[in-house]
C-alpha cells in the first residue's frame, strides 16, 4: 500500500525533494587519466544511484577551476595539489572533498618528454631550452622546477611556456618547444607518433605518496551540501574499486571522456587512485610551493580537508 501511494505521489510531481530531485553537480577536469575515477563513477551510475546528477566538463587547466567554483558554474573542481595550495594561500575558500591520485615510484604519473633531435644527457642540458607545461605554476611545472633544483640546476635558466595538453604533440612536432612536462595519455601518444621520447619519469623521483590531484569545492557548497560531498567521495571509492577489477572497460571509459580512439588508450597505464588524504600530504605541497616562491604563507591541512 505504501509503495502504491508513493508511486502515485511521485507521478503527480508531489514527491519531496529528497525523493524526486538529484543534486546537480558540474565537475571540472583537465584531460588526463588521473580523473578516471570521476569518469567511471559517472559512466557506471555510481553518482546517480547516490542522488547526484553529475556533469563532467573539460577545463583548460587547474588554474581555471577556482574562479568557476566561485561563480558556481562548477560545483566540484578536480585540481592539482599546487592549484589547491595557491588558491587557499590567496584567500580562496576551497575545501578538499576527496583525494584523487598520488605518486608512487613504480608508477609515476608524469614525465619530461624531449623532442626527437634534442640532446639531453643530464638535467643541466635543459638550460636554455623551451619546456612546455599545461600552465605555469601547475603540478608538472612546479615539480619539474623542483626536480631541476634538486639536480643543482637553476630553473630560472629554463624557458617555460604554457601549452594545453592536447596541443603539446603538434607544437613539439613543429619545433616550437624542446620538451614538455606531461602525463598520460599524452606521453604514450607522443612516443607512438615518433615526435619525442620520455627522458625521465621525474615525478617518480619525489617521495612515495606525494599528492597529485584532489576533488575540491567551495566552503559554502560543502556547508550547504554535506551529504552530497560525502556521497561524491563514496562514489569515487566504488569507482576506484571498479578500475582495479575492470581494467579493459575502464580504458574504454577513459577513451570516451578524454575523446580519444579506444585503441589509443589500451596500453596507457592507470594512475594511482585513492580518496584518502593526509595532513602530511598537504604539508609536503605547502613546503614545495613556498620553496619555489609560488606562495609565501603556510596552508594548514586542517583548513582545507573536509573531515
Amino acid at each position: 500500500m505504501k509503495k502504491t501511494v508513493l508511486a502515485f505521489v511521485m507521478a503527480l510531481g508531489l514527491a519531496t525533494p529528497a525523493l524526486s530531485q538529484a543534486v546537480k553537480v558540474n565537475v571540472g577536469f583537465t584531460p588526463v587519466i588521473d580523473y578516471l575515477g570521476a569518469f567511471v563513477a559517472k559512466d557506471q551510475g555510481f553518482f546517480e544511484k547516490r542522488g547526484l546528477d553529475v556533469t563532467i566538463t573539460q577545463m583548460p587547466n587547474s588554474q581555471s577551476m577556482p574562479p568557476a567554483l566561485l561563480a558556481d558554474s562548477l560545483q566540484v573542481g578536480a585540481v592539482t595539489a599546487p592549484s589547491l595550495i595557491q588558491s587557499k594561500a590567496g584567500g580562496f575558500p576551497i575545501k578538499i572533498i576527496s583525494g584523487g591520485t598520488f605518486v608512487t615510484k613504480t608508477n609515476p604519473n608524469g614525465a619530461i618528454v624531449v623532442r626527437n633531435g634534442v640532446i639531453i644527457n643530464s638535467p643541466a642540458d635543459f638550460i636554455g631550452k623551451r619546456v612546455a607545461s599545461g600552465a605555469l605554476g601547475s603540478y608538472f611545472n612546479v615539480l619539474f622546477r623542483q626536480w631541476l633544483s634538486d639536480g643543482n640546476v637553476d630553473p630560472e635558466k629554463v624557458t617555460f611556456v604554457e601549452v594545453g595538453f592536447p596541443q603539446i604533440g603538434d607544437v613539439m612536432r613543429n619545433g616550437q618547444i624542446d620538451a614538455a612536462t606531461i602525463g598520460q595519455p599524452f606521453v604514450s601518444r607522443i612516443e607512438a607518433a615518433g615526435i619525442g621520447k620520455a627522458y625521465s619519469w621525474f615525478v617518480g623521483d619525489f617521495p612515495e605518496g606525494l599528492l597529485s590531484n584532489v576533488y575540491t569545492a567551495t566552503e559554502d557548497w560543502v556547508a550547504n551540501n554535506p551529504k552530497a560531498a560525502k556521497d561524491f567521495k563514496e562514489a569515487l571509492v566504488e569507482a576506484n574499486a571498479f578500475i582495479k577489477s575492470n581494467p579493459d572497460k575502464s580504458h574504454e571509459i577513459a577513451a570516451k571522456y578524454l575523446k580519444l580512439p579506444p585503441e589509443a588508450m589500451k596500453n596507457v597505464p592507470f594512475s594511482n587512485y585513492s580518496v584518502d588524504i593526509t595532513d602530511a600530504q598537504v604539508k609536503a605541497w605547502n613546503d614545495i610551493m613556498k620553496k619555489n616562491k609560488f606562495t609565501d604563507v603556510d596552508v594548514e591541512a586542517a583548513s582545507v580537508i573536509v573531515k
